[in-house]
């Protein structure tokens, strides 16, 4: 997350909530260290990389002779899963060969990296991806990739799903507004709570600083939501005015944990519903 007030400032507040991310992703990567099966190693293989033990890696020069490091951790349950594998490998090879792609054009050094987050709630797994990238200038950004499957039936779920019929993202904010302001208080940088951009009424699913609810998971008791799920230039292109302070956030600036308790009026049964 970012003001754009000045260059140093954006430096700061991104470096600063980096700092905190990474922390968190590396804990949950410790947590959930992928084995180094044949497919995970055959995975990583067709790729155009190599399984270090924890991480496929590969390095790509560019045109004006720029490294940029990718490295991804793979894991290994959700690659050999019949109805999770499909999706996270297609996930993992697009976001790869995306990194490759930039890394060609670049004029100095920089770097992709994909750690993960597993969460789970009986049968249902969350399995959360952080992308942390480099780009151009002193900043890195982050992005926040989330995928839910059904184990024992075989699908994957969209936050809607976890919803009672005929219910909407849009019923989640009136009874998630404590949590989520809790959320917005606490974000870096430091800020007087209650000010903007860090207002409840910026973060609903139909606002763009909130991703549209896009990454998500679900924990034992939470659901948790990373706002936004990815790098947002502005508010809104309406709001722009030259000369006045426009904010940036960087993928996941806002995570708001929201008990799943809070949340059993509209939630399915097999949720926590009522």
């Amino acid at each position: 997350m970012a003001c754009k007030q000045s260059r140093a400032a954006l430096s700061a507040v991104r470096r600063t909530a980096g700092i905190a991310a990474a922390v968190l992703t590396a804990a949950g990567v410790l947590a959930a260290a992928p084995t180094a099966s044949a497919s995970v190693v055959s995975f990583c293989e067709g790729l155009g990389a190599t399984w270090d033990g924890q991480y496929c890696r590969t390095t790509v020069a560019s045109e004006r002779n720029a490294l940029r490091d990718i490295k991804i951790a793979i894991p290994a349950e959700f690659i050999d899963d019949p109805a999770a594998g499909p999706v996270v490998r297609d996930y993992l090879s697009a976001l790869v060969n995306n990194w490759k792609t930039v890394g060609v054009k670049m004029a100095a050094d920089s770097f992709g990296e994909g750690n993960f987050q597993v969460f789970r709630r009986g049968p249902i797994a969350s399995l959360v991806y952080r992308e942390t990238y480099h780009a151009d200038g002193p900043d890195f950004n982050n992005a926040y990739r989330t995928f839910t499957f059904d184990m024992s039936a075989g699908r994957r779920l969209q936050l809607v799903d976890v919803l009672k019929p005929g219910t909407d993202l849009a019923a989640i904010p009136p009874l998630a507004h404590p949590f989520i302001v809790r959320a917005l208080d606490t974000a870096p940088p430091p800020h007087q709570p209650g000010s903007y951009p860090f207002v409840a009424d910026r973060w609903t699913p139909d606002k763009v600083y909130s991703g549209g609810y896009k990454a998500w998971a679900l924990t034992p008791d939470e659901l948790v939501l990373y706002m936004p799920d990815y790098p947002v230039g502005r508010d809104s292109p309406t709001n722009f005015t030259p000369g006045i302070m426009q904010w940036s956030m960087d993928g996941g600036a806002v995570q708001a944990h929201i008990p799943l308790t809070a949340l059993s009026p509209i939630l399915r049964p097999e949720f926590g519903g009522t």
